[in-house]
């Protein structure tokens, strides 16, 4: 069940790697062979489709969702 208070999500503009939106790769570095962890959700700008993202922690803003 989705929790009633998360964030909306990040509208990305542009070309984004399957990898990424799959969550294979860290979203920030493409980085696949690091301990990754859950990031937050984006969609893509014209979709409808969430994508739910990881991250690695190679940026300080990734925070865990």
């Amino acid at each position: 069940m989705p929790d009633a208070h998360s964030a909306a999500p990040t509208v990305i503009d542009g070309q984004v790697s399957i990898a990424r939106l799959h969550g294979e790769a860290c979203f920030d570095c493409g980085a696949v062979a690091k301990a990754l962890r859950a990031a937050g959700h984006i969609t893509l700008r014209g979709s409808t489709r969430v994508w739910p993202v990881v991250t690695c922690g190679c940026h300080s803003k990734a925070a865990a969702a």
